[in-house]
């Protein structure tokens, strides 16, 4: 998108902020779930696939905030922001009493199933979305 304000792509149509927002539309059945963290994938023709596994990651569930957030400030549409900071939040409200969150959690019961913590795979891009957020946010 593009702030006509800024003069940044005077002939930008608005082309991308609608594909952006179809996206959004898609993906946002992956969020409902007993606790808001999304399912790990989602069919963008017909949704969360029947039998989908009931585990995410931890990145996985909490990674959206920024484009949701951005996207529902572009748009005027609170639910994909709404979405996002519920999931964030689901999983945050669950760390330890070290501030950590595990690697894999179960969507409907917020159980940890892996509960090894760490900067690695599945969980690095968490806390760098959480200090993203904070700063924009």
């Amino acid at each position: 998108a593009s702030d006509t304000r800024l003069g940044a792509v005077p002939d930008y149509d608005g082309k991308l902020l609608q594909l952006a927002e179809d996206l959004g539309r898609r993906l946002l059945p992956a969020f409902d779930t007993p606790t808001g963290i999304p399912y790990g994938t989602v069919n963008l023709r017909s949704g969360v696939p029947a039998g989908e596994t009931q585990i995410t990651s931890t990145a996985t569930g909490g990674t959206l905030v920024l484009e949701f957030t951005v996207l529902s400030h572009l748009t005027g549409d609170p639910r994909f922001e709404e979405a996002a900071r519920k999931a964030l939040k689901g999983l945050w409200a669950r760390r330890s009493v070290l501030d950590l969150v595990g690697n894999h959690i179960n969507v409907f019961t917020g159980s940890w199933t892996n509960k090894d913590a760490g900067v690695g795979a599945g969980i690095d891009s968490f806390y760098e979305y959480l200090l993203k957020a904070y700063f924009l946010f």
